[in-house]
């Protein structure tokens, strides 16, 4: 039927001037905060491939209600329907080259594939124009009919559903219709037909027990001169009316599907919509995980992009959905933009683990479990102290599953995330290539050279506090073998009153016993940590903060400070 090379819009509602290609993609996942105009592109692309002969516009349509300027929406095709290919549109033909890049002027040698531009224009009078256009001088823009853009079969699949279970001329039920019925009837109205032969059907026997009444009538009328004796009961044509939607789908107990969940409803609308694409088409489906749940939501997602012959274009704000994807997939919108951001490859597992820091204005990539408990904790302290949250400045904390958070850094910074890392400093592999994550202005929080985050806590957290996550690791193993571990880590004579023991040697047997690992035969370690868990990790920062204000000019403040700080308003 048709697909999608490219969309420009102008003036439209939240967006000024937007530009964007989607040459070989056939699903698009649009993603990105509220308000970033997902929804706006989906409806601009339903309004310039319309069917409707007309669309009502008001002067909130207009980019900051200034009438002054048009709007103009323009979508570039791509597989075309034989109409668009014939005489009347043919010398309007523009070409796309093996960049993807399209062409007015052109041999026919240099073409890769045909296309046609629809735009549609709406000036102050509010008036809908659509037309073929292209950038040749010599040509002026060809009126487009609602009946050509009807062979199109393009619809959207939103919160205003109902329509979609109408047999009404303009709706995707009718088009899907239209599709079966032969060419030889293409200028005949179907539900019209269908609802004079019920029409016949009803009036055979349906008002017998009306007769006695209009004998009477008919009695009083011939007494005034009238003569009504051949008066019957029958629908009035005027009530026959297709445009009142008055002929819908009804379940087995004859409920109507308008009046249906707002899931079934989405997955009935998708079903009818599919059916009418077929081998190729254009679908839009706004919000996808509208009134589904997770299961179904995913499902739906995955049968969409196995079975996809067409082009599919979806928004969503659900990981559910995202997490069926691939990074390829995904677009992100931001709020303002000129063009959306396309996802790569080398974000997938990050997806995969955390597809909600695709949703986020800013990220705190955490090099574990730990990191993201003590995060968590500074964010309850600042709300404890009437700051923002991290969730009203659109932060995202993201696991950055140890050594991986590297790549991820790099991924997210692609996509235009503003990133910071929260990592340990013990791992010399890592340490030499952070250099690399400065230079793409990615900030990295760190630790002190060869510390762990723990290392670092137990050098400068106060000993009051150091007691405290002592027992903490006491009472959480019941004493199971915590004094033994930190005394197998200890130099020299072990100290009796060992809890009081505020020595450098002591700060360093507690944080190498915290971090111990084992390695076992089978080549892999035995993880005897204390704090590798974010439940963990959320004390370690409570505590952390609590002391906070005696540690200055220690390593693990200016850390929590600047975190604190990143985690002021990042709304954009």
């Amino acid at each position: 039927m048709a697909t999608i090379h490219s969309i420009s819009i102008k003036n439209f509602r939240g967006i000024n001037e937007f530009y964007q290609s989607f040459y070989g993609k056939k699903f698009i996942c649009l993603i990105g905060r509220g308000d970033s105009g997902k929804s706006t592109i989906l409806e601009a692309i339903s309004y310039v491939l319309s069917p409707s002969w007309n669309i009502t516009f008001y002067d909130s349509d207009f980019y900051n209600c200034d009438t002054s300027d048009p709007i103009e929406i323009e979508a570039t095709l791509t597989d075309l329907p034989e109409l668009f290919i014939n005489e009347k549109f043919g010398l309007y033909i523009r070409g796309i080259n093996e960049k993807g890049q399209i062409i007015d002027d052109f041999l026919e040698e240099e073409v890769k594939v045909k296309a046609i531009t629809i735009k549609l224009s709406v000036n102050d009078g509010l008036e809908p124009n659509w037309a073929i256009v292209n950038q040749r001088a010599t040509q002026e823009p060809l009126i487009l009919s609602a009946a050509a853009r009807a062979k199109l079969n393009t619809f959207l699949i939103s919160d205003y559903t109902d329509k979609h279970f109408s047999w009404s001329k303009g709706n995707p039920l009718y088009s899907l219709l239209k599709l079966e019925d032969s060419e030889d009837n293409e200028d005949k109205n179907i539900v019209l037909n269908a609802l004079r032969n019920a029409k016949k059907e009803i009036d055979k026997n349906s008002f017998d027990d009306f007769k006695e009444v209009i004998k009477k009538i008919a009695a009083k009328a011939t007494e005034f001169g009238v003569d009504v004796s051949s008066t019957t009961t029958s629908i009035d044509f005027k009530d026959i009316s297709i445009k009142d939607n008055r002929v819908c789908l009804h379940d087995e107990a004859n409920i109507p599907f308008r009046l249906k969940g707002k899931g079934l409803k989405r997955l009935i609308s998708i079903a009818i919509q599919t059916s009418l694409a077929g081998d190729s088409g254009i679908m839009l489906i706004d919000e996808v995980e509208q009134g589904l749940e997770p299961d179904r939501v995913q499902h739906l997602v995955s049968s969409l992009k196995k079975s996809n012959k067409g082009q599919i274009f979806i928004t969503t704000h659900s990981s559910n959905v995202v997490v069926e994807l691939d990074a390829p997939d995904l677009f992100l919108l931001r709020r303002g933009a000129t063009e959306l951001l396309n996802a790569d490859s080398s974000l997938q597992a990050s997806i995969r683990k955390n597809p909600e820091a695709l949703f986020a204005n800013k990220l705190i990539i955490c090099e574990g479990a730990t990191e993201i408990g003590i995060c968590r904790a500074i964010n309850q302290h600042r709300i404890s102290q009437n700051k923002v949250s991290a969730a009203y400045s659109g932060i995202r904390l993201v696991d950055g599953m140890g050594s991986n958070f590297v790549e991820y850094c790099k991924g997210f910074k692609k996509l235009g995330f503003s990133v910071c890392v929260f990592c340990d400093s013990d791992d010399s592999g890592i340490n030499s290539i952070k250099e690399e994550l400065r230079v793409l202005s990615i900030s990295i929080v760190d630790c002190n050279k060869n510390n762990s985050i723990e290392r670092q806590i137990f050098e400068d957290m106060p000993w009051a506090g150091v007691k405290e996550l002592l027992k903490y690791r006491i009472e959480e193993k019941e004493n199971e073998g915590v004094k033994e571990s930190i005394q197998n880590q200890y130099e020299g004579a072990f100290p009796q009153d060992w809890e009081n023991a505020d020595t450098n040697e002591m700060r360093n047997a507690i944080s190498k016993a915290a971090t111990f690992r084992k390695q076992k035969n089978n080549g892999k370690e035995d993880d005897k940590s204390w704090f590798k868990r974010i439940d963990h990790g959320v004390y370690l920062g409570s505590v952390i903060v609590k002391y906070l204000g005696q540690m200055n000019g220690k390593t693990i403040k200016s850390q929590v400070d600047f975190l604190s700080n990143y985690m002021d308003d990042a709304r954009l």
